[in-house]
Parts: structure tokens; C-alpha cells; sequence
């Protein structure tokens, strides 16, 4: 776990965030940004999709701010609140789709999707930060 902290604190304390947003951004502005390479799944895996890219965005913004403070554990306040800026950005992006009109559609299940992912991760961040958080 240290080679790994070592390894993250080394980078700049916004970068995962910042390739995060862009792959999100790419993934869901692009008209068909994974062609025929996209797999066929179930109905209804676009939703877990969502959830699970904007809980990752979550996960990335608090990785990023944990480092940047050397490690030390994260306030409630402030887990929920990237959790929210994660929300708002996915009902950007769905009002974007919805401007734009590349083929991509608005739908209020994503925004819906985005906020549980982007929930769930920082409840799960809140129950585990201990884990690898300084306890000083």
C-alpha cells in the first residue's frame, strides 16, 4: 500500500479528476465514440454505465483530494459535496446531449444513474477511508 500511496502522491493533485472528466466527456458527448467496438449488453446497461462512471468521478475527485492532503481523512461535508459536483456535472451533460443534437439523447434515468453512483461511492468512501487514510 505505501509503493502505491508513493506512487499517487507523486502525481499532480489534480490530474485524476481532470482524465476522468474527460473520458466521461468523450464518452457521453461523442455521437458514437466506441463504433462497432461498443459491446452489446443487457437492457438497461447504459444505467449501470452511468452510475458507475460518475461514482468512479467521485472516487477520482476524492483520491485527488485526499492526496493533496497528505492522506489525512476526508469530512463528511466534503465527500457529499463531490458527490454532488458529480450529480450536477451528469445533468450537464444530459442537458448538453439535449443542445446539442448529435444523436445523443436526454434522459432523466441517467441523471438519476449518475446521482446514485456518484452516492453510493461516497457513502462507500465515507465507511472506508480508515483503511488507508493517516491516523495521526
Amino acid at each position: 500500500m505505501d509503493k502505491a500511496k508513493a506512487f499517487l502522491t507523486a502525481l499532480p493533485s489534480w490530474l485524476l479528476s481532470l482524465l476522468t472528466v474527460v473520458l466521461i466527456l468523450w464518452l457521453t458527448l461523442m455521437p458514437d465514440p466506441l463504433g462497432d467496438d461498443a459491446p452489446r449488453l443487457f437492457p438497461g446497461a447504459d444505467k449501470v454505465v452511468h452510475a458507475i462512471m460518475f461514482g468512479f468521478l467521485t472516487v477520482m475527485i476524492l483520491l485527488d483530494r485526499q492526496r493533496k492532503k497528505n492522506w489525512i481523512p476526508l469530512s463528511s461535508p466534503f465527500v457529499w459535496m463531490s458527490a454532488l459536483f458529480s450529480t450536477m456535472l451528469g445533468i450537464a451533460i444530459e442537458v448538453a446531449q439535449l443542445e446539442m443534437k448529435l444523436g445523443r439523447g436526454f434522459e432523466v434515468a441517467d441523471m438519476v444513474a449518475d446521482t446514485i453512483g456518484a452516492a453510493l461511492c461516497a457513502a462507500i468512501w465515507l465507511r472506508t477511508q480508515h483503511l488507508w487514510s493517516r491516523n495521526d
